[in-house]
C-alpha cells in the first residue's frame, strides 16, 4: 500500500513513462532501490503506465508491497497513447522541484540520484522549470 507523507518536500521526483514494462521494469527497479548516497535527498518514483495491455500494474504493486517508504513508489496510469502523454502525466504528477525521466529499458549507476540532484544543486541555471506552470499542472492530477 502506498504511504506518502504530502507535506514532505520532495528534492526529485524520478519519472519513469512505460508501455508493456512489465518484463524491463524489474531490472530498472531493483536498481532505483538500490541507489546509494540519497541518505539527504527525498525523491520519489512515478511510474507511468501508458496504457500497457500486459501485467506492467500488477508488477509495479508487487515492488510496492515492500518498497521503502523513505521514497516512495507510485503508479499512475495514462489512457491516452504515447510516450508524450505518459512523460507529461507523470510530470503533472511530480511532486519534485526536480524532475528525472528514466526509460523503463534504463538501468541508471548506483550513485545515480545523487548525482543527478548533485548536478542540479551546484548548476542552478540549468533546466529552471516555470513554477507557476508546475503548480497548475500538479493540481491538476490532484484532481484525478
Amino acid at each position: 500500500m502506498e504511504k506518502t507523507n504530502q507535506s514532505i518536500s520532495i528534492d526529485v521526483t524520478v519519472a519513469i513513462p512505460t508501455y508493456n514494462g512489465a518484463n524491463r521494469l524489474p531490472l530498472l527497479l531493483n536498481s532505483l532501490r538500490s541507489q546509494t548516497s540519497t541518505e539527504n535527498i527525498n525523491w520519489e518514483i512515478i511510474v507511468c503506465d501508458n496504457a500497457s495491455t500486459d501485467d506492467t500494474a500488477t508488477v509495479v504493486k508487487q515492488y510496492q508491497a515492500d518498497w521503502p517508504s523513505i521514497y516512495p513508489l507510485h503508479y499512475r496510469f495514462a489512457a491516452e497513447q504515447g510516450a508524450a502523454f505518459a512523460r507529461q502525466y507523470a510530470v503533472e504528477c511530480a511532486r519534485g522541484e526536480l524532475i528525472a525521466f528514466l526509460d523503463d529499458d534504463n538501468i541508471p549507476a548506483n550513485d545515480w540520484i545523487a548525482q543527478a540532484y548533485q548536478f542540479a544543486q551546484s548548476r542552478p541555471q540549468v533546466g529552471h522549470l516555470v513554477l507557476k506552470s508546475m503548480e497548475n499542472l500538479r493540481a491538476k492530477c490532484l484532481k484525478s
